[in-house]
């Protein structure tokens, strides 16, 4: 039965000491895996909430994904990737790969597992095999950051997003070629302040629809807009919808549910939320406040449960982090 996108329910929190920044379910739904600001992944038994430590990384654990054979994919501040074998009682490392010489901001995985795609803070992307982490491809390296990362379903495509001051690009490149088919330029997600020479805005994240029609580009309309994810025609490259938020924030991830919605999370200073759209509506179906900001949600295998990951503090510098489990009502 398909569930009911305004009807959630806490199921159970889970602190940690550090913000949480990542998260992602297991492909058999045993264990939700979560990273932050240290080096370490905290891993969640679904079924009886009992949390460990992970250990593996040198830094900051950044983007994660699930994959093939069970897999679970993370990366880190310092280039690195992991993937942890879920078929058994607890994770267990499989391989590690020095998979960037810098910041990994982005991984993506492909429809059916077998592949993923990096982005590092220098600009450069890398197309890698799931089970055993040996690069395939590098593609042309960008000038700027790399932000925002998919692989189309159609095996064909991956589309990246960068931090670009003022024009934040998404760009759609062809696998075989290497060859660019598609530039978006989203100055609408810049927060570049002249006098300081920074762009504090950019996609945070993309997204890709389930049937790949449409990319959707995590961020913040403005300096100082709401949190805002920008829907664009693949096929055309144009402005579908812009789904904004009440928070004055930034929109740091979004995930696709199979009955046809869109969860987004979204934090600004001290606080956050998560909300349910439809992809052809202004207005969201549902919104949760939270006690820090949201930056990041999973969706479990089963598709009646999910999870969000929290980042606790009163400034904009926080302490601690939630990891929190939700249910919605079919």
């Amino acid at each position: 039965m398909p569930v009911n996108p305004t009807k959630t329910k806490l199921i159970i929190e889970h602190k940690h000491e550090v913000p949480l920044m990542s998260c992602v379910f297991s492909p058999n739904g045993k264990h939700l895996l979560a990273g932050g600001r240290d080096a370490g992944v905290v891993c969640v038994e679904v079924a009886n909430g009992k949390k460990t430590m992970l250990t593996g990384h040198e830094s900051w654990v950044g983007d994660m994904a699930r994959a093939c054979d069970d897999l679970v994919l993370t990366s880190d501040y310092v280039g690195g990737v992991i993937a942890w074998e879920c078929s058994g009682e607890l994770p267990a490392l499989r391989w590690k790969i020095s998979a960037h010489p810098s910041t990994i901001r982005a991984l993506a995985v492909s429809a059916d597992g077998k592949t993923f795609v990096t982005g590092d803070r220098d600009g450069t992307v890398r197309l890698w095999q799931s089970s055993d982490g040996k690069m395939t491809r590098e593609f042309p390296k960008n000038e700027h950051p790399i932000y925002g990362l998919a692989l189309h379903p159609d095996g064909k495509r991956i589309i990246t997003a960068d931090r670009r001051p003022q024009k934040p690009t998404i760009q759609v490149w062809d696998i075989a070629s290497g060859k660019e088919l598609l530039k978006i330029e989203v100055p609408e997600l810049s927060g570049y302040r002249r006098v300081e020479d920074i762009e504090w805005g950019g996609i945070r994240s993309l997204t890709l629809s389930a049937d790949g029609s449409l990319i959707m580009a995590c961020g913040r309309a403005g300096y100082d807009g709401p949190a805002s994810m920008l829907l664009y025609d693949i096929a055309s490259g144009q402005l579908h919808r812009k789904l904004s938020s009440t928070l004055k924030g930034f929109c740091y991830s979004a995930r696709c549910h199979r009955d046809g919605f869109v969860m987004a999370a979204s934090g600004e200073i001290a606080k956050g939320e998560f909300r349910a759209w439809k992809t052809d509506q202004d207005k969201s179906l549902a919104d949760t406040a939270t006690a820090g900001p949201c930056t990041a949600l999973d969706i479990h295998p089963d598709s009646t449960r999910f999870a969000v990951t929290q980042a606790i503090g009163k400034s904009s510098y926080p302490e601690s982090g939630v990891l929190a489990f939700y249910e919605w009502q079919v």
